[in-house]
């Protein structure tokens, strides 16, 4: 994107000061607006908005869509109608803002500007980024610790604090901190940019603010809409769009008709699947009692529950306990013998003098007599997750795909063994088009735009703005099948996609066994397995691959690993033959996305330097410091809600209030970093949560020129727990 046309705003709004920071791309202009009680320079901040509009340029905003914006809009339509004093604009923009804070209150669809109706072009980075999701939502001053800013600086003031002429100056000063920081992540999302600007103009539609799963489910909206398949109608006289809603879905209707395992366990799995109904998708594979497992139950892992009765349980409260938990047994312990009173009832023995005739003598203290007392225990068996053993090996089963792993293993090919990893290629898009699956509004129409798509995205080579939006519509439409608001939307879809796809890959690995290939599970993710087979069975085992390609028509991609540590299914190093490393989880500190926590990452460099280069963890870490470039490394950080407090407790016990987001180090120096949450409901005391409380910190907000005060040793023991010894090789 041309940085001359990128116009980098933000906006601060208080009851008597409202600032319009703007900051031209290529740094060229830079500027402070302010509306308060000393100045008005509102006609200054209308006179950028005119040259944006009329020049056809862009105001880059982070967050702009849900408030900047909007905010700047309404002070637009209003500007015929302002008071004239800067104190009373200021006061009417603060009390806008507040009024576009609350819109997003009760359903997290607040007021907003259609694109259309915007008087000025406008990216909003962080709904290019998706930060708008839930579980990807990042503030820009977490992005100011991802990026290695030498400051990060948080709002130095409340939301509503009337400002003083001194605190207004300090608000500027952060105003252009944040353009700043706004400014270095547009430098670093020129690709995603450019990206949207090229398929908005090619297709006439407009996606700069959309996220990656958004572009893809447009595009094939419109290759849908293209294909003549009807998309909304009418109901109740409203237009809407098309949907499958379902009641329920039968799982027997999601299963494809190629299986034919010969394991007991996987035969067990698909006929309990067939069995069952669901209502929901999310969930509704976990806690399963035994008894509701049937005959998978002797395959599975099971975990034992416990709940303690009140006292020793009646026949109806064992009834009651058998009725719900069939399988269920109870237990009773015999606990530490304990002094009891008297009861009227007579349950608890107290043992009396006896007077002269023998009788108890009462106006004496009778002795306590000590009896056991016993506890009574209902217990019963689930699966916490469906799961299923075969030869050791547990399989994981769920909505979302199938799992398993070695856990804390070292995996090394040798003069016997090699270790492969077999992927499906585009596994689920391609198995809605080898299998004719499709949501049921959409018509088998839409199998035939899927296939199209793969096969024009195989034409454009990688790295083109069609490669990568072809790859979103692939990917990001199974996802919008189980999204209530997309057009997409079909249950049965998704379950099929994924259960179906589980069982798929359970073939594979039934059909090995089934030819005696000698092999051994190593992982299972998803899309693909990761196994050790014997150098003699690799060839008969790829023509078994391909045997199960012809059947179920899908492409299994192969790659080698020379060596593999694995800590669990999520976190994993891969060295492959050709010495090219994948990390995964824990390990991984390259390609980390935006929204991941970048902190501490020497500590599994460190890690990996002892497990594939035999360099022992505290030398690396010693060497690693050495270099000042890499400081970065062994930068931590924290964030608490505006609700909450940081504080740094001294030595001499005195505390002091940090930034609520803060970047910090483990020093030999420094403090005990603590966060204050609020009182619990019905209590009144603030709540103590200390953070890496078994070690000193030092805050470095303002990054120094020199740290002489890391302390190695726990950035050693935190790589140490990473570390999987030789030990457990297998």
């Amino acid at each position: 994107m041309d940085k001359r046309k990128a116009w980098i705003i933000d906006i601060e709004t208080y009851p008597n000061c409202f600032l319009f920071a703007v900051l031209r791309a290529d740094e060229s202009f830079k500027k402070v607006f302010e509306v308060s009680d000393r100045v008005n320079e509102i006609d200054r901040v209308f006179a950028c908005m005119d040259y944006l509009h009329k020049n056809d340029e862009y105001m880059i905003s982070f967050n702009g869509i849900n408030f900047d914006y909007p905010i700047l809009h309404r002070l637009h339509l209003d500007r015929k109608k302002l008071p004239s004093s800067g104190k009373a604009i200021a006061m009417k923009v603060y009390r806008h803002a507040q009024e576009q804070i609350d819109s997003f209150k009760d359903d997290g669809f607040g007021n907003t500007v259609k694109s259309e109706d915007c008087y000025f072009k406008h990216l909003d980075l962080y709904r290019i980024w998706h930060f708008n999701n839930k579980a990807r939502a990042t503030s820009l001053k977490l992005l100011e610790f991802n990026m290695k800013m030498d400051n990060i600086e948080d709002l130095p003031f409340a939301v509503g604090q009337t400002l003083t002429s001194e605190e207004i100056d300090k608000l500027k000063a952060y105003n252009i901190h944040d353009v700043t920081a706004t400014l270095n992540f547009f430098n670093a999302s020129q690709e995603q940019i450019d990206f949207r600007l090229s398929l908005s103009e090619k297709y006439g539609k407009d996606w700069n603010n959309c996220d990656d799963t958004k572009i893809g489910a447009e595009y094939f909206t419109m290759s849908l809409e293209n294909a003549g398949v009807k998309l909304k109608e009418y109901r109740n006289g409203k237009l809407v769009m098309r949907q499958t809603k379902r009641d329920k879905i039968n799982i027997s209707d999601c299963l494809f008709d190629y299986y034919d395992f010969s394991r007991p366990e996987f035969i067990a799995v698909m006929d309990w699947f067939r069995q069952q109904v669901i209502t929901e998708t999310k969930g509704v594979f976990s806690d399963i009692e035994e008894h509701n497992l049937g005959e998978l139950a002797k395959y599975s892992e099971l975990t034992v529950k416990r709940k303690r009765f009140k006292g020793k349980p009646t026949e109806q409260d064992i009834a009651e306990f058998k009725k719900e938990h069939p399988l269920g047994w109870i237990e009773e312990e015999e606990l530490k013998a304990t002094e009891y009173a008297f009861d009227e009832n007579g349950e608890h023995i107290m043992e009396y003098q006896l007077d002269e005739d023998g009788c108890p003598d009462l106006t004496k203290k009778p002795k306590k007599k000590r009896i056991p007392k016993k506890s009574y225990w209902m217990n019963w068996k689930i699966a916490e997750t469906l799961n299923v053993i075969v030869d050791g090996f547990r399989f994981d089963f769920g909505t979302g795909g199938i799992h398993g792993s070695l856990s804390s293993r070292i995996v090394t090919a040798n003069k016997k063994w090699n270790v492969v990893d077999l992927d499906v290629a585009s596994f689920y898009p391609n198995l809605a088009i080898s299998n004719r699956v499709y949501p049921e509004h959409l018509g088998e129409t839409f199998c035939d735009i899927y296939k199209d798509m793969y096969d024009q995205r195989k034409s454009y080579p990688k790295g083109s703005a069609e490669n990568a939006m072809l790859k979103l519509a692939l990917n990001g439409t199974y996802g919008k099948s189980n999204d209530k608001y997309s057009i997409f939307y079909d249950p049965k879809f998704t379950m099929t996609i994924t259960i179906g796809g589980q069982l798929t890959l359970c073939l594979l690995i039934d059909m090995f066994y089934r030819e005696g290939i000698n092999f051994k599970m190593v992982m299972a993710n998803t899309d693909g397995i990761t196994i050790v087979v014997t150098k003699n069975d690799d060839e008969r085992m790829m023509q078994i691959v391909k045997a199960w390609e012809n059947k179920v028509k899908l492409q299994m991609e192969r790659v080698d690993y020379s060596k593999m540590f694995i800590r669990d299914v999520n976190s994993y190093i891969g060295v492959y033959t050709n010495s090219k490393v994948k990390r995964k989880g824990a390990y991984q500190y390259e390609g980390l996305g935006w929204h991941q926590n970048q902190g501490g990452l020497v500590i599994p460099m460190a890690a990996e330097a002892e497990m594939t280069r035999g360099i022992p963890v505290r030398e690396f870490i010693l060497n690693h410091l050495s270099d000042p470039d890499n400081k970065w490394d062994f930068m931590l950080r924290t964030k608490v809600p505006r609700s909450s407090k940081l504080i740094m407790v001294l030595d001499d016990g005195s505390e002091v209030q940090q930034q609520n987001v803060c970047r910090y180090y483990i020093s030999t120096s420094g403090g005990k970093l603590v966060k204050i949450m609020p009182p619990l409901e019905g209590e009144t005391e603030w709540r103590r949560l200390g953070i890496d409380t078994a070690w000193k910190v030092r805050t470095c907000n303002q990054m120094p020129e020199d740290l002489t005060d890391i302390d190695i040793e726990y950035y050693a023991a935190e790589a140490e727990k990473l570390v999987i010894k030789p030990s457990v090789s297998s």
